[in-house]
């Protein structure tokens, strides 16, 4: 059976049933994630003394010490569960993500396969979700998409989905005025919106076929010895698939492990950009997400019909290899540009927009016309021509100081160690400050279909007092003015001491 003649019939299916079948899902999803939430509890507290309160878990205080301990050597990670390239020692929880789909078998075979429908039925009950979720996200996309990208002659390249869920796990961690700049930035009301909508995006984008790999993946590195907030981390196992590791960051064992971690679970494909991440022997958290992507084109360029050509970029002529394709297609015109989307194999699709002639590119990161592209929205300006379809080979890739970016979207107190509000994260939470923010993503394509990945990282430091930039005495030897306000700022004294009597 075909994915089209496939995706009808369940389009077919009894409501009913999706809903039975989505509320078992959750059921089982939630038992699992009840037990990998205990195992974690326990290896979290086993790993880094004192990290949590109460001193053991799960009320059982009264319990000699050497059970204790044996529980905990029970759960901690054996060889077999580690990541590659990081020592065992670092390892306080690995997340359980989805098992692959049909692992072992070929495409071919998962094509001919139950496993593909099984698949499918599946996906398609996430994406019925996520999809009502992914609508309301075009605001932060295209705020976003205006800061990371817009340049006057050089490449740019983000993952709108990755900057989001990282800074959802920042709002875990946050509370106050820094958590609700967040909430704002983020278009949601409250913690509870946030978590189930970035749930249901995690979920319904997530995917590991013979197919399509969409891998999505979240850690966090810790400072051993501090003293952290249990469920504020759990929560961040639950709902975000954290993976939790901690050391000494200003080892090089730490930093070489965050950068191994982070190429793990980006295919390699950010080595370039993974090179210099880095933590400080002052980093008390460093939040972590990335994304994976490769997919195929539902109907692939034909490599013999690729040929050299020019591309007429901002920075002058280059030759590319530009590849052809001839269909019919359906195609998106405004006065300011023309629009098309190549379909991906079991995912969704590649948009593509070309500014009208004499129009700047940069003026499309503001224009609410381009989201009608992915939308298929309204009959207007839509027609199914022919097209022949030139597109050039490429690989674009960037790293991005978010910090900047974040201040004008409004996120800044959690700059600003005197505003900060990190007590979610740990009671003693004085001095803590978001001090570095990093985006890095690449983007290539070529005959066969897309491959993409990305990271986001947010570290939050203790920052020492700012140095004074002079030294001043100040002695009131002479007459003075004085003021005393009260609670709203009223003054209820003033004066002027001319004499001392």
């Amino acid at each position: 059976m075909k994915g089209e003649d496939l995706f009808e019939v369940l389009s077919d299916l009894d409501d009913q049933k999706i809903l039975e079948a989505k509320q078992a899902s959750f059921r089982k999803k939630a038992r699992m994630r009840a037990l990998w939430s205990m195992v974690a509890a326990v290896l979290m507290l086993c790993i880094l003394g004192g990290l949590i309160l109460p001193r053991l878990p799960f009320g059982r205080q009264g319990e000699e010490e050497a059970e204790y301990e044996a529980v905990c050597e029970e759960n901690k990670p054996g060889p077999e569960d580690t990541a590659e390239d990081i020592p065992a020692d670092l390892i306080l929880t690995l997340a359980l993500y989805p098992q692959p789909a049909a692992a072992g078998m070929s495409q071919e075979e998962y094509m001919e396969s139950d496993a593909y429908g099984t698949w499918w039925e599946d996906s398609r009950e996430k994406t019925d979700i996520s999809s009502k979720y992914a609508d309301s996200m075009r605001a932060y996309d295209q705020e976003i998409m205006e800061r990371i990208l817009y340049s006057e002659e050089d490449n740019a390249v983000c993952s709108p989905l990755n900057t989001y869920i990282a800074l959802a796990m920042l709002a875990e961690v946050t509370d106050g005025s820094s958590r609700q700049q967040i909430l704002d930035t983020l278009h949601v009301s409250d913690m509870d919106e946030l978590r189930t909508k970035t749930e249901a995006l995690w979920e319904g984008n997530y995917a590991d076929t013979p197919n399509l790999k969409s891998l999505l993946a979240n850690s966090l590195w810790l400072r051993a010895g501090d003293s952290y907030n249990m469920d504020t981390l759990s929560r961040l196992s639950d709902i975000y698939f954290a993976s939790a590791f901690g050391g000494d960051p200003g080892s090089e064992e730490m930093t070489r492990a965050l950068q191994a971690w982070t190429d793990d679970n980006t295919g390699g494909f950010l080595k370039e950009y993974t090179e210099g991440m880095r933590l400080t022997p002052d980093t008390v958290l460093s939040l972590v997400s990335t994304i994976y992507y490769k997919a195929a084109w539902q109907n692939t360029f034909w490599e013999g019909a690729t040929s050299p050509g020019t591309f007429h970029g901002t920075k002058g002529d280059t030759q590319a290899e530009m590849m052809h394709r001839s269909d019919v297609m359906g195609v998106c015109r405004t006065d300011d540009f023309t629009g098309i989307s190549l379909g991906l194999l079991d995912s969704g699709a590649m948009h593509f927009y070309l500014p009208a002639e004499g129009k700047d590119v940069n003026a499309l990161l503001t224009d609410p016309e381009i989201w009608k592209v992915l939308s298929r929205d309204g009959e207007e300006g839509w027609s199914y021509p022919e097209v022949n379809l030139t597109l050039p080979i490429f690989k674009v890739g960037g790293k991005t100081d978010l910090l900047p970016v974040l201040e004008e979207l409004g996120i800044r107190d959690v700059m600003n160690p005197s505003l900060a509000d990190f007590t979610p994260l740990k009671k003693d939470s004085d001095g803590l400050a978001l001090t570095a923010a990093e985006h890095a993503a690449m983007v290539e394509i070529d005959e066969n279909g897309v491959t993409g990945a990305a990271y986001t990282e947010l570290s939050v430091e203790e920052t020492a007092a700012l140095e004074p930039e002079e030294v001043l005495d100040l002695t009131f030897d002479r007459p003075f003015l004085f003021m005393v306000t009260g609670r709203d700022g009223s003054v209820l004294f003033s004066g002027v001491v001319r004499n001392i009597e």
